[in-house]
Parts: structure tokens; C-alpha cells; sequence
């Protein structure tokens, strides 16, 4: 069996490795919206190359407004940062020192980022025999005061399951009678059902919920580097702004995100391509389960599949789907998952038959 850990960004390694071009890799792998920019954004963006000539706003008002009008959020409640990955280490740091429990699997940056804070990591695990679902009544019941934060990604990367708003509420609930912290990674959430799942809706009612979001997905613009928090509380609000280095996003990143928040149209392409094109590969990921394919619901615009079949593992299917140009995410390592284990995301009909085509034919060899 072979392992890897190439990231979906790594094409360039990738390439390199297997003696491929880039450009010919479809890369299922990295989770980014396949629609990229509308041809409106791309006509746009010409117009306000200039501001790079200044620097950006010192509080980001004109920013923290777009991004208020978008989300519904008071803007006085919103801190941009460059990418999620800043806003995130900031957020620990504020509790240096202090033991955080993880929703797992999750993204290797939330333990990176406490152990440099110098705290201690636990972790809550999604199970298998649950088909990777929350159940909000154990998580709840596993926030015992020994904790000052949580953190969780919703939708789950890799799992692509999600905990709804009134699961959350119960957690948060717990975790405010225990005076716990609790980051809400919503990088996938645009695209599923916002209103089931976003705790958007929850930040006026609870002060101790801080959630981040990325514009790089959903808005196929990962190179931008920008992501945004959204929080109630005011002391947390200035202990981030102190943490974080001034004008750590970009004149161009400040405008071009106003123009994409504000393609109202792209945005609801981009979720009704995702919905469609999510519930076709499922019914088409029905028919492979006879070859020893199981595959868990998702919420977002990825997949998570498990080899059933004996002596298939994912590091094999990585190079047999990458001899074919097409780069899935082999999952070996990722939190509590094993060598079965690989996930890949949404590209579009036509790429998408391609890479179910070839994991069938790799089963059925």
C-alpha cells in the first residue's frame, strides 16, 4: 500500500513527482468552487488594480460593511483576516496555555496552532458506526469546565457532515454554563443549507461563539487570502485585533471581495451547481457500492468514500486516479482515519464521470 500527504494546494509537487503538467491535473482534492469567477467579477477586477498603490484601511470599515451586508452580521462584529489560518491562530492565542478539545477528524492547523500556544489538545471523535454524524447530546455531555475551547468545522472537512443550528444551540448552551470558548469553522458552509446550518444566526445570542469563514472556496479565490470572524464579544474582538499584524489583508483582496460578496447572481449559480451536481454523484456513487464502495452523505461540496474491498487501500487509488491525471485526497492519517479512507470534491459532469469511471474500474480490476 502507498500513503501520501499531498494537499489539494500541491499541484505543483504533484506534477513534478508523476512527470505531468500541471495544467492537466484535475485536482479533486483542493474543495474549491469548479465555477471560479463570473465573467461580471472578471471585467471588474480590472478597475480597481490602482489600490494597491494605497494601503488599506486601518479598521477595514468599508470591508467589515460588505461583509456585514452579506451575512446579516452587525459589521462592528466582524474582523477580516488574512485567510481563516490567521484568524484561527489568533483566536487560540488568546488562550494560551489553555486545553482545547477538537471535533475530530479536523484540520491539522487547530492542533498546529495550540500546541504553539503552548495548550493541550483533546479530542472529540465523529464515529464511523454513525456514519460520521454529530450526535450534539454526546458532545455536550463531553464539555466538562476541564476545557476553554472548542473548536469544530461545520460542514466537517473531510467527513462533509454537519451539526444543524439547533444542535449547535444545545452545545453552545453546555459549553457557555462552562465558561468554554466555541470556534465554528464554517470555511464549507455556503455550500450547503445555510439556514440548517450556519450559526450565523446564533451571534447575537451567544457571546462565547466566534465563527470564522474563508472566502477561498466558496468564492474559488483560496490565492486571495481572505477569510473573516464574526463574534459578539467585544473583549475577544480587541484581543484579536491585538494579536493580529495591521493590514494583514491586502487593497486588492479589500476590493475584490466586495465585488464578489456582491455577485448575488454567481452566488446562486454556484449553490444550485453544487446542490445538483452533489445529489448526481451520489446516485452515481449508489451503483458502486456493489464493487465495495461505501461513501457518507454530504452536506458540502466534497465526498468522504470508504475501500470496503480487501486489498484496496487510498494511497492506491490516489496513483491509480493520478496516473489518470485526476487527484483525489487520500485520507490515511487524517484524524482518526485509516488506510480506506479518501475524499474528493465536486468538479463538474463531465470530470466528475471521469473520476467515478475510474475508481470503478480500480475496484473491479
Amino acid at each position: 500500500m502507498i500513503t501520501n500527504g499531498f494537499h489539494g494546494s500541491d499541484r505543483e509537487a504533484v506534477a513534478e513527482r508523476y512527470g505531468i503538467r500541471k495544467d492537466e491535473i484535475v485536482t479533486f482534492s483542493s474543495n474549491v468552487n469548479p465555477l471560479g469567477f463570473s465573467e461580471g467579477f472578471k471585467r471588474s477586477v480590472r478597475e480597481i488594480t490602482d489600490c494597491i498603490r494605497e494601503y488599506p484601511e486601518r479598521d477595514y470599515g468599508t470591508l467589515r460593511k460588505a461583509l456585514g451586508d452579506y451575512t446579516g452580521v452587525d459589521p462592528s462584529y466582524i474582523i477580516p483576516g488574512n485567510g481563516s489560518t490567521e484568524l484561527i491562530g489568533a483566536f487560540i492565542r488568546c488562550f494560551e496555555g489553555g486545553n482545547a478539545l477538537i471535533v475530530a477528524p479536523a484540520y491539522a492547523e487547530y492542533e498546529r496552532e495550540t500546541a504553539l500556544a503552548g495548550g493541550k489538545v483533546t479530542y472529540f471523535e465523529l464515529e464511523e458506526k454513525d456514519d460520521f454524524e454529530f450526535d450534539e447530546g454526546r458532545l455536550a455531555d463531553a464539555l466538562n469546565g476541564q476545557q476553554d475551547i472548542l473548536i469544530l468545522c461545520n460542514p466537517v472537512n473531510p467527513t462533509s457532515t454537519a451539526l444543524p443550528v439547533t444542535g449547535m444551540e444545545m452545545v453552545l448552551q453546555k459549553a457557555q454554563s462552562c465558561d468554554i470558548s466555541v470556534l465554528v469553522d464554517e470555511t464549507y458552509v455556503e455550500f450547503c443549507d445555510m439556514q440548517k446550518y450556519s450559526a450565523e444566526s446564533l451571534i447575537e445570542k451567544y457571546d462565547n461563539l466566534f465563527v470564522i469563514r474563508s472566502m477561498s472556496k466558496f468564492f474559488s479565490c483560496p490565492g486571495l487570502r481572505l477569510g473573516y470572524a464574526m463574534t459578539k464579544n467585544t473583549g475577544l474582538i480587541e484581543k484579536i485585533n491585538g494579536k493580529k499584524d495591521p493590514w494583514s489583508v491586502s487593497s486588492f483582496a479589500e476590493k475584490a471581495a466586495s465585488l464578489l460578496l456582491h455577485d448575488k447572481e454567481h452566488i446562486r449559480a454556484s449553490k444550485e451547481f453544487i446542490k445538483n451536481e452533489r445529489e448526481r454523484v451520489c446516485r452515481s456513487l449508489d451503483e458502486l457500492s456493489v464493487f465495495g464502495l461505501k461513501y457518507y452523505s454530504p452536506c458540502a461540496n466534497f465526498v468522504l468514500c470508504r475501500l470496503e474491498k480487501q486489498g484496496k487501500a487510498a494511497g492506491d487509488l490516489f496513483e491509480y486516479c493520478i496516473s489518470r491525471k485526476l487527484m483525489i485526497r487520500d485520507c490515511t492519517g487524517y484524524g482518526n482515519l485509516d488506510e480506506r479512507y479518501f475524499r474528493f470534491c465536486f468538479m463538474g459532469r463531465e470530470n466528475d464521470d471521469r473520476l467515478i469511471a475510474t475508481i470503478k474500474d480500480y475496484l473491479t480490476e
